[in-house]
């Protein structure tokens, strides 16, 4: 029955999507030469544009179809449709614009076709979000629920059910468990309860009519996933499997098509998306460049401070371990007095090290020193926010004591991070420093990006852990 409900609500979306896609066509012409918003030479009467009207809307349907837009998405965001609506109005522009250059039956208007993909855009986005806003509001109340039956009652099957009854706005209701070892006792006090063995499975799906079955058992189990497998194919009920392997596999991965076979990532890395490989790159150059015009005066300065205050080279240079466990040379403004390069290698720094100068101190308790890391920004050794690289024989130490600390390397390593802006630098805890790496590189976002380099501006400039 439930399904027979999504089949009618997807056909009444696509019909009401049919509708602001033409309507959004004929504002567009509207405000092209009507509004007296643009300058108008020659009104184009609206016949010119019939063809394109009659094509806009099967071309828009069968693009958003293209870009999954009316596939379910109830544990989603409510802005989860703002992807496929924004990619299928760009390539519907540019099919239109196309069209419109061979089809030379009329000199054409490319502003109207722009107009209408940036209205089309605006209207639907927010009227996708208008629904999905109404269709949680309504799953709150009780309505349009799915009824879920969870195969395997141990501790991953109980998350599950709780993460389902916290989130009453998916839309879902754990009528029970299924199990062959465990009692009742921890699940009635969450209003749940153990139906039956696992071979009571056919007769329960018809009995309570059930929407879709989770199975929550232990990958050893192989033989009874895959008989409840069977049985729900048979009975036509969706089935959802989350394997064991949560504490392994991190919550954030993705599924591989490796010619047929699916391969399940470990850990999903920001590194493998288009976006973190151009955009990324964009803003380091920019900001790198950006940072040396506006600290030259200031560079200069230093410079001349370090050269009267201690013999010795204005800039220091150390290996340190990168992006892929990559050693690369990172420069800083010396603070320190020459010493050996096993020394500086290998010995920790701290706030009482006696190898700073006065006038280094300054420098590393100012964050003046790293200016110089920008080199390594351009050169693309390095990102402006990203983990913190480490020397390879602290590299090798702490790979040795504190497990996962190699995954840090995963992303390109970076001038400050998110470890650093919350307290975590100099001689802190490197096991909480790992905590909000790991973080990052799992939460990646443009926006984590901007708000870590306004607090190393707010807060992470001066620092008392510095040393």
């Amino acid at each position: 029955m439930l399904k027979k409900y999504s089949k009618i609500f997807v056909f009444l979306l696509i019909i009401f999507d049919a509708f602001i896609t033409g309507s959004s066509f004929l504002l567009a012409y509207y405000l092209r030469f009507y509004s007296n918003i643009f300058e108008v030479k020659n009104i184009h009467p609206f016949n010119f544009y019939e063809v394109f009207f009659i094509m806009v809307i099967p071309l828009w349907l069968i693009l958003l179809s293209f870009f999954e837009l009316y596939k379910p998405r109830r544990t989603r965001s409510i802005f989860v449709d703002a992807k496929p609506l924004l990619l299928g109005n760009v390539l519907g522009i540019l099919i239109i614009c196309s069209f419109s250059f061979f089809y030379r039956a009329h000199s054409y208007s490319r502003l109207t076709f722009i107009l209408f993909g940036g209205v089309n855009f605006v209207l639907l986005l927010s009227c996708h979000i208008f629904i999905r806003v109404f269709l949680k509001w309504l799953r709150k109340k009780g309505f349009n629920k799915r009824r879920v039956l969870i195969v395997g009652a141990g501790d991953l099957g109980l998350r599950v059910a709780k993460t389902y009854l916290k989130h009453t706005s998916y839309g879902f209701k754990v009528i029970g468990f299924l199990d062959d070892l465990y009692t009742n006792g921890k699940y009635k006090e969450h209003g749940l309860e153990i139906l039956g063995r696992i071979s009571c499975l056919s007769n329960i799906l018809e009995a309570r009519d059930i929407d879709k079955v989770v199975i929550t058992l232990p990958m050893k189990a192989y033989e009874k996933i895959h008989g409840v497998v069977s049985v729900c194919e048979f009975e036509g009920v969706e089935t959802d499997i989350v394997p064991d392997l949560f504490q392994v596999v991190q919550p954030v991965t993705k599924v591989i098509n490796l010619d047929g076979l699916p391969m399940v990532s470990v850990r999903r890395t920001p590194v493998d998306s288009w976006r973190y490989k151009l955009l990324k790159r964009l803003i380091d150059i920019t900001f790198s460049l950006l940072v040396f015009l506006i600290t030259l005066p200031v560079t200069i300065l230093i410079a001349i401070g370090i050269k009267l205050t201690s013999p010795g080279p204005i800039f220091f240079k150390q290996e340190r371990i990168g992006n892929n466990r990559k050693p690369f040379m990172m420069y800083k403004f010396r603070t320190m007095r020459p010493c050996s390069k096993n020394e500086s290698d290998s010995i920790w720094t701290k706030k009482s090290d006696k190898r700073r100068t006065k006038f280094g101190t300054f420098l590393r308790e100012t964050s003046m020193d790293e200016l110089p890391q920008f080199i390594n920004v351009l050169n693309g050794e390095m990102s402006v926010v990203g983990p913190r690289p480490e020397r390879p024989y602290f590299a090798n130490r702490f790979k040795g004591s504190i497990p996962k600390y190699m995954v840090r390397h995963q992303v390109r390593t970076g001038i400050t991070g998110l470890a650093q802006v919350n307290g975590w630098r100099g001689d802190t805890s490197i096991k909480k420093r790992l905590e909000y790496d790991l973080f990052y590189l799992e939460n990646w976002s443009l926006l984590l990006d901007f708000k870590i380099i306004l607090k190393t501006f707010v807060k992470g400039l001066i620092n008392k852990n510095a040393c």
